[in-house]
């Protein structure tokens, strides 16, 4: 029997190779098509001087079918300029270090006659996005905070203490552009953030959010009857709560006007203690003008004593936090999860120094030094323009998390969907016929879009990173439309691949 089963089993397992050795040989033709078909969209594209990179990789086999670069001489070799797609490294990084269980958690202490509201880098904490979804408004949350407070025995208050310190008071960063700072996408990034930590200003009806007496927009717009509504919103730079509302409306806008505000979490402070006295959680003769509201010194010790008692607590989970980062490219919550891993590595306040390491080490890890040392990092959101990375570590990078068997599907599902997020007005003309996730990213002159291509059929999967920069003028929606032109071409090469287990 042994002798005449050996080769039987020698001959099948001949067959075998035989059949693997096709397949192989069958995938590298494919692949060669692949990275032609993407050339020669390129050629079509006509993207003149801009340094492209593409590099697209079968999940499954870690096959990476298409890797090229081109661009004008100095340009190849040194990485490329991510914008938002820069991300993908920080928020997967987080996913690893932090674990999907993840919570950020705002808690609300009593000690003594302080109320202590210790943050831990919550962007989404009032966030008036997730606000919206929760079908509550921001006096409708601080109500139900007090009111828990209350609850729990909370009376005697003379002073509101912030603790921001889970976060250096570095707000924002030396890179992002001087001039935009105003803009709701360079928020500053603390400890306690609030409120995305911008105002919203409504044109009509007149008011904003929050609201309160001490909060002043000076309003000094025109009524325009041709031209387009423009309107901008500056912070005073003497008084903290003052703010000018300018510009010209044809039309009111539906939306707010939004400008960033300086250490917010003051803010927060200040409308709690209105509410404190309102509900009678003050000490005796305190009022809402005499209430003390400060931040934690920063070398002040422990700010909660032996007899803290914790009141109650904010919480905002991972999940939801990624959606916001990778979905809707929220720079806030990018740099967040930048900094509470520089946290939680390394037991100091977090900062765009230790939490940048966290990530580099995280892609030395998981991929090697060889990928490690091709990625430059100066912040988490991908804002500044001293990020360098390159399309294989990206693409690289997208694979071994997919295959991560706690973290994958979580990550692979923060990403857009068609139709939603930063996706929403992307792929118009296009007839997919597999599952498209994608992080696009833009800053001046770079144009990137990273992501993965699933056939729901048969489970194949690829990820592909297309990273554009130094685009010349007049050739950004081009950049836009060969992403999109690429895309289309994984699709249409997982329509004849076979299912792969």
């Amino acid at each position: 029997m042994r002798v005449m089963c050996g080769p039987r089993v020698q001959s099948g397992g001949l067959r075998l190779i035989g059949f693997v050795a096709v397949f192989v040989a069958a995938g590298a033709a494919f692949g060669q098509s692949l990275e032609r078909k993407v050339r020669d969209a390129l050629a079509e594209a006509r993207l003149g001087t801009a340094h492209v990179g593409v590099s697209i990789m079968d999940v499954q086999s870690s096959a990476e079918l298409v890797a090229f670069e081109t661009g004008a001489r100095g340009d190849t070799g040194k990485g490329f300029i991510p914008a938002s797609n820069l991300k993908l490294l920080t928020s997967g990084a987080a996913l690893c270090v932090l674990g999907p269980e993840f919570e950020f958690r705002t808690s609300f202490l009593q000690d003594g006659e302080r109320l202590i509201i210790r943050g831990m880098g919550d962007p989404g904490l009032a966030d008036p996005e997730l606000l919206t979804k929760m079908q509550t408004g921001l006096d409708g949350l601080l109500d139900r905070v007090v009111g828990m407070c209350k609850d729990a025995g909370a009376s005697g208050i003379r002073e509101v203490v912030l603790d921001d310190r889970v976060f250096d008071r570095e707000y924002v960063h030396p890179d992002w552009p001087r001039e935009q700072l105003h803009n709701a996408y360079c928020a500053e990034v603390s400890g306690l953030n609030f409120h995305a930590n911008v105002l919203n200003v409504y044109v009509e009806p007149a008011r904003s959010q929050p609201e309160a007496p001490w909060l002043i927009v000076k309003r000094a717009t025109k009524k325009v009857k041709e031209g387009d509504t423009e309107l901008r919103l500056d912070r005073d730079r003497v008084e903290p709560y003052t703010f000018k509302l300018s510009g010209n409306v044809r039309f009111p806008p539906d939306n707010p006007v939004q400008v960033t505000v300086h250490e917010s979490c003051m803010m927060l402070g200040k409308l709690i203690a209105d509410r404190l006295v309102r509900d009678g959680l003050s000490a005796p003769g305190v009022t809402a003008s005499t209430m003390t509201v400060r931040l934690a010194s920063a070398d002040e010790a422990a700010v909660d004593g032996p007899g803290t008692k914790l009141l109650t607590a904010v919480r905002t989970p991972l999940a939801t936090v990624l959606e916001r980062c990778n979905v809707d490219s929220d720079n806030l919550y990018a740099e967040s999860l930048c900094k509470v891993m520089g946290h939680k590595s390394t037991g100091q306040p977090g900062s765009w120094s230790n939490g940048t390491a966290v990530v580099r080490m995280q892609i030395q890890q998981r991929l090697g030094a060889e990928f490690a040392q091709q990625v430059i990092l100066a912040d988490g959101s991908g804002l500044s323009r001293n990020n360098r990375v390159t399309p294989g570590v990206l693409t690289r990078w997208l694979v071994n998390l997919a295959g991560d068997s706690t973290c994958g599907e979580v990550f692979v599902k923060s990403l857009a969907e068609i139709g939603e997020g930063t996706l929403k007005k992307r792929f118009k003309n296009a007839k997919l016929r597999c599952e498209v996730r994608a992080k696009s990213g833009y800053i001046r002159e770079v144009r990137t879009l990273s992501g993965y291509v699933t056939d729901r059929t048969t489970g194949r999967r690829m990820a592909y990173s297309v990273l554009i920069d130094n685009i010349p003028a007049g050739a950004d929606l081009k950049c836009k439309e060969f992403h999109e032109d690429v895309v289309m071409l994984i699709d249409a090469y997982l329509a004849g691949q076979p299912a792969r287990k």
